[in-house]
C-alpha cells in the first residue's frame, strides 16, 4: 500500500536500514533500552541523540537527511529544509533520533511546525528489521499544507493502520504546542497540549509492543499528490523548532 498512509508511516523506516557501525556501537555501549528522560536542548547530547546524514528514505522524498540541518542552540532544536543537498535529492532535510529504544510510557514533544505545501513535521517511535525486531511504529505528523490538522497512525508487527486526521483548533505553525502519545500494551492515546485527541484499544497482538527509537523529523515530498501538494522551495530555509522532549516510563516499570 504505497499511499499517503504508507509514506507517512514509513517516514523513519528506510533511514534505519542505513545505520553506520559507529551508531550501532554507540547504542550497544549505552545499552539498548533507555528510561525516563527530558531534554531542553541546552546542548547537543551525543550520548542520547544522533543526527542522520547522507541518505534519504526513498522515492517519495524530495530531500536527503543532512546533519547540518539539525542545530541545537539557545535552548532549541532546529530542524530545517534547505537547498544545500548532501544526496542526489534536490534538497536537504532533518532527522534527529535517539540511540536507545524506549517502550511503553508517555512521549511528549513541544514544537512549532512548518507551514508550506509539500512538507511534513513528524514525531515517531519506530523499530524494525535493522534492530532484529518486528516493524512496530507510532507516529504523529503535521502536513505543511494545513497546519491546523494532526495526522496520526501506527504499525503493529508490519501491519499499517490508516492515519486519522484531527482538527487541532489552532495553527501549529504559529506557536509552540505539545504533541505526544501514551503507549500501553492494550492501547495508544494521542494527545495535544496534554489532552487526549484519539485513542485506539485492541489486543496486544494488534498493537505495537516492541520498544522503539524516538524520531523528530522535517522533510519534503516529491510530486503533486493530494496528500502533501507540490513542494516549492521559498528561497530561504524552512525551520521547525523543538523546545523540549520528554519520555516518561510507567511508574510500575521505571528502570532509570
Amino acid at each position: 500500500m504505497r499511499t499517503r498512509t504508507a509514506a507517512f508511516l514509513i517516514a523513519s523506516t528506510v533511514s534505519l536500514a542505513v545505520l553506520g557501525g559507529s551508531a550501532v556501537k554507540a547504542a550497544s555501549l549505552m545499552g539498548r533500552t533507555g528510561g525516563s528522560f527530558e531534554d531542553r536542548f541546552s546542548g547537543f547530547d551525543s550520548t542520547r541523540w544522533q543526527r542522520s546524514d547522507g541518505w534519504s528514505n526513498g522515492s517519495y522524498m524530495g530531500c536527503g537527511w543532512s546533519a547540518r540541518n539539525t542545530i541545537v542552540a539557545n535552548g532549541r532544536l532546529s530542524l530545517s529544509i534547505t537547498d544545500q543537498p548532501v544526496t542526489r535529492e534536490r534538497y536537504a532535510c532533518a532527522e534527529y533520533r535517539t540511540h536507545r529504544h524506549y517502550g511503553f510510557g508517555t512521549y511528549s514533544v513541544n514544537l512549532k511546525a512548518v507551514r508550506a505545501d509539500g512538507v511534513m513535521t513528524t514525531v515517531s517511535s519506530f523499530t524494525g528489521r535493522p534492530f532484529g525486531d518486528p516493524w512496530d511504529e507510532v507516529t504523529l505528523g503535521i502536513a505543511g499544507k494545513d497546519t491546523t490538522k494532526l495526522e496520526i497512525g501506527y504499525v503493529a508487527n508490519g501491519v499499517g493502520h490508516r492515519d486519522v486526521v484531527v482538527d487541532l483548533g489552532f495553527d501549529a505553525a504559529k506557536g509552540f504546542h505539545t504533541y505526544g502519545f501514551e503507549r500501553r500494551p492494550d492501547g495508544i492515546t494521542w494527545m495535544v497540549d496534554g489532552k487526549p485527541v484519539h485513542t485506539v484499544k485492541a489486543a496486544p497482538a494488534d498493537l505495537p509492543q516492541a520498544a522503539g527509537r524516538l524520531y523528530l523529523q522535517l522533510w519534503n515530498g516529491v510530486g503533486n499528490g493530494p496528500w502533501l501538494k507540490e513542494f516549492r522551495y521559498p528561497g530561504t530555509p524552512l525551520v521547525a523548532e523543538v523546545a523540549w522532549v520528554r519520555y516518561e516510563e510507567p511508574a510500575a516499570t521505571l528502570n532509570n
